[in-house]
């Protein structure tokens, strides 16, 4: 992707879930093309984050923004909730709060609430199941690792930027300005992420990407690595169009950008 000079092409946030102060654990990093580095990375609510990358979009129509949390459900939940599209679930913020505070199955995590055990891979979206590693499960709502709060709470970002005009991939064929779904793991090999000393180690191999201040928040916080990461991973495809997916159950649940896609042909994978 080529930007105006001094333009932000690309951006990936380290996503949170927190009812407030999320901007202690939200990190958005941003990629200048031009310096080929990533030149800021801050902490954001998530209303700000949604701001930022509106600014961004505004000043650069090829910009693509990474984020990192669960763009659905999967489809034999959203069809059990009479949910046709992606869409109508992110316009709902009722019922995903809803979801959050009753915190049933087959949602878990919330004090008392275990983990119940459906047919085996109910828990997890396609995408998840073709990801080299498995992620956490969105109906994960609280515990160690959990995923699904940050999800639910991300949903009306999402609503926000379909809204105001940018595609949301894989549930709307490809344009720019894009936002797509990212999961930091995937770019980050076998580093150690709750190791000062292994972030560390990473960003020293990330050399001249990386303005010193970003250097310096990376080796700080895990939040700002795991934002700095996925940005990096991101600005790999950034020139790259994703393919329109024919699968319906892909077009309900999503994609994990970076996860092999193969024209939507998933049947190793299907339910």
């Amino acid at each position: 992707m080529r930007g105006v000079a001094g333009t932000v092409s690309a951006v990936a946030a380290d996503w949170s879930g927190a009812r407030t102060g999320e901007q202690r654990a939200l990190w958005l990093a941003e990629w200048d093309p031009d310096r080929t580095a990533v030149v800021a990375v801050s902490g954001r609510t998530r209303v700000q984050a949604g701001d930022r990358i509106l600014d961004l979009a505004a000043d650069a129509p090829e910009l693509v923004a990474g984020l990192d949390f669960s763009f659905s459900l999967p489809a034999w939940w959203l069809a059990r909730n009479g949910i046709a599209t992606a869409a109508e679930l992110w316009a709902d913020s009722t019922r995903l709060e809803r979801w959050l505070a009753e915190c049933r199955p087959p949602f878990w995590g919330r004090p008392g609430r275990s983990r119940p055990r459906p047919p085996a891979g109910d828990e997890w979206r396609l995408t998840e199941r073709a990801a080299p590693l498995r992620p956490a499960s969105t109906f994960q709502i609280g515990g160690a690792g959990a995923v699904g709060t940050a999800s639910l709470r991300g949903m009306a970002t999402l609503d926000r930027l379909r809204r105001a005009g940018m595609c949301v991939w894989p549930f709307e064929r490809w344009a720019t300005p894009a936002v797509v779904e990212v999961w930091p793991r995937l770019g980050m090999g076998r580093t150690v992420k709750s190791s000062p000393a292994a972030r560390a180690a990473a960003v020293e191999a990330m050399g001249e990407r990386l303005a010193p201040d970003v250097a310096a928040a990376a080796r700080g916080s895990v939040d700002a690595f795991d934002a700095v990461v996925a940005l990096l991973d991101l600005v790999r495809r950034t020139d790259q169009a994703r393919p329109a997916t024919t699968d319906p159950v892909v077009a309900l649940e999503g994609w994990i950008d970076g996860v092999a896609l193969d024209g939507g042909a998933l049947s190793p994978w299907r339910r």
